[in-house]
């Protein structure tokens, strides 16, 4: 199973209706559902197959649940979620696509194409497209293309245009990028990073960097020094850069300074204190910081 491939798995405006339409008429038999989202008397030869495979896809990703009857309702994770709280399902559902058991590949190399991937692919694609320059990063799939076979990647994240649209849709939604109609896909991981924060912080509002970024890579194991991360700059013949154990990648640096400017966080630079580099254009230096403080809510 790949979610990056939309024809086969599903897309993500599906999974918005068929959740609104658990919300609105609670839980429904799987016909039930499906006719609710696509009705024989709007989709073509009466064939909900789009619908029926973004449900099946999600279902085993743990966003829908059925019972012995086959009954679909939303699974615990995705019912404490406010029906208009767009935010925190987005945050959840980045939670179910970063889960270990939604991620089976990073254990078993090479099974990202088997109907038992699950989420690896886009994992994957998360965490190299994290690891890239966003202030160069390509636009267009043959652009990216070229990219990835430049730099040796292996397994590659991005096997044809299909999985590119599809991870343009999906990095966008779960915050790990944002779309500009000038640069195309930019990676940026500041929603991501926001809706880490209460874990990262629990009952304290200031973290020295090192415990920072330890549990910031713990939460969200795409960016710099977490596991899914290690894996895939392993599979990276040729990176475009190799960065120090001091420095914070571009991305993830451009993520703290969002949320430095939306109030957020500060990102202080205390004396005496060890530091961490936060990095921007083809990694050139910005500033050091050596605590974290959170202002705002997450």
């Amino acid at each position: 199973m790949s979610i990056l491939n939309r024809p086969s798995d599903g897309l993500l405006s599906v999974l918005l209706a068929l959740h609104r339409g658990v919300l609105a008429y609670g839980p429904q038999s799987e016909a039930g559902l499906l006719d609710l989202v696509a009705p024989s008397s709007v989709v073509p030869d009466a064939k909900p197959d789009m619908a029926r495979k973004t449900l099946t896809r999600w279902k085993q990703l743990g966003f829908f649940s059925t019972d012995d009857d086959g009954v679909v309702t939303l699974s615990p994770a995705i019912a404490t979620v406010a029906p208009n709280d767009k935010d925190l399902l987005r945050a959840a559902v980045l939670r179910l696509v970063l889960a270990p058991e939604n991620n089976p590949a990073f254990s078993l190399p090479g099974d990202d194409d088997q109907e038992k991937s699950k989420a690896s692919d886009a994992t994957r694609a998360l965490a190299w497209v994290l690891a890239q320059d966003p202030y160069t990063f390509p636009s267009g799939h043959k652009n990216v293309e070229q990219l990835q076979s430049s730099q040796g990647v292996e397994p590659t994240p991005f096997v044809n245009d299909t999985r590119w649209f599809g991870f343009s849709e999906w990095a966008t939604f779960l915050g790990a990028a944002f779309t500009s109609g000038k640069f195309g896909l930019v990676p940026n991981p500041s929603f991501a990073v926001r809706t880490a924060l209460d874990e990262v912080f629990g009952n304290v509002d200031e973290l020295a960097q090192t415990a920072f970024f330890t549990r910031l890579a713990d939460a969200l194991p795409v960016i710099d020094g977490g596991r899914y991360r290690a894996v895939v700059e392993a599979q990276t013949a040729r990176p475009w850069r190799t960065h120090r154990s001091n420095e914070v990648s571009p991305s993830l640096s451009a993520a703290l300074l969002t949320l430095e400017a939306s109030r957020v966080l500060r990102l202080e630079m205390r004396s005496d204190a060890p530091t961490q580099l936060l990095l921007g254009r083809a990694g050139r230096e910005l500033r050091a910081i050596s605590h974290i403080v959170r202002l705002g809510a997450a």
